[in-house]
């Protein structure tokens, strides 16, 4: 008898999600974007989605719009799909809000993000968490960090720190833009911006910091292991994890989210560092704990 009222209720409902489809387009492969893809994959198959994964070269309009949502996995995806113009609710990961803010425009609430930029406040939130005896961050815009650069800023100043602010458009004003920003020490937040923050000026960055005795914020893992005193980042697993949960509310019927950095995050320090520079800095673990605590106790 149990049995009987369990198909009766669970049987209308298994079709129907059974028949809502997601489409995930990829970019070219990367060990990144392969772990965000298996991440996004396994969690939404745990859920009985079916869902379909295709290179972007060879996706066309008309297999976007048989689905029921888009999940674009890099930049070429994303650039691809947004010019076929799906009607399909359309999410973006593993981009940056500079080449977000470069697709195609579409209808309110039909394509949204979850971009590689940490928030602003989280940025900022760690700088007094972490350095609470510094009471001043520099930062360095390049041509596609103008935005950030401006809202971490205006995050600061909301947390009354002080900002030592430049511009650069060519590399080799770099240097000259680091004298003038660590001319007092301060906390450099590094920006995912090329022309400022590459393979080739890292390691001058960090030891012009060094020097300077004004500690760096990186934006990957990779930086706090060259040098940087810490870094806040979030892993391709997390990004596909939150795109899952995302995928999985439209799904069932709610809207796409605001354009927003990633929910889950990760703090990496540099010990060795922190002894040189003469900083007492709490563990990464600590660091992440108390960080998440801030964001879970806001409104």
């Amino acid at each position: 008898m149990l049995l009987i009222v369990l198909l009766i209720v669970l049987g209308p409902l298994a079709p129907a999600q059974a028949a809502q489809r997601i489409l995930i387009v990829t970019s070219t492969e990367t060990p990144a974007q392969t772990e965000a893809v298996s991440t996004l994959q396994a969690e939404l198959e745990e859920r009985g989605r079916a869902l379909e994964t295709r290179p972007w070269d060879q996706t066309s309009a008309e297999q976007t719009r048989a689905v029921d949502i888009v999940v674009t996995v890099g930049t070429p995806a994303a650039r691809a799909v947004a010019n076929h113009a799906s009607p399909a609710p359309v999410l973006h990961i593993l981009l940056s809000a500079h080449n977000y803010a470069s697709l195609p425009a579409r209808a309110s609430g039909r394509q949204s993000a979850i971009v590689l930029d940490q928030p602003p406040a989280r940025l900022v939130a760690l700088v007094q968490l972490a350095l609470p005896a510094l009471e001043r961050i520099a930062l360095i815009g390049g041509p596609q960090s103008e935005d950030l650069v401006a809202q971490l800023a205006q995050a600061a100043a909301h947390a009354r720190l002080g900002i030592a602010q430049a511009s650069i458009v060519r590399e080799n004003e770099l240097f000259g833009a680091l004298q003038a920003v660590l001319a007092e020490p301060a906390v450099l937040v590094a920006t995912p911006d090329p022309a400022v923050f590459n393979r080739f000026t890292v390691q001058n960055i960090l030891l012009t910091a060094f020097r300077h005795r004004s500690p760096v914020l990186g934006f990957s893992a990779a930086y706090a292991k060259a040098g940087a005193l810490l870094s806040l980042y979030s892993t391709p697993a997390q990004i596909g994890s939150d795109a899952a949960r995302v995928v999985e509310s439209v799904l069932r019927g709610g809207a796409l989210p605001a354009v927003s950095g990633p929910h889950s995050f990760e703090v990496q320090t540099n010990p060795t560092v922190a002894r040189s520079l003469g900083i007492e800095l709490p563990a990464a673990e600590t660091l992440t704990a108390r960080l998440r605590s801030l964001e879970e106790a806001k409104p």
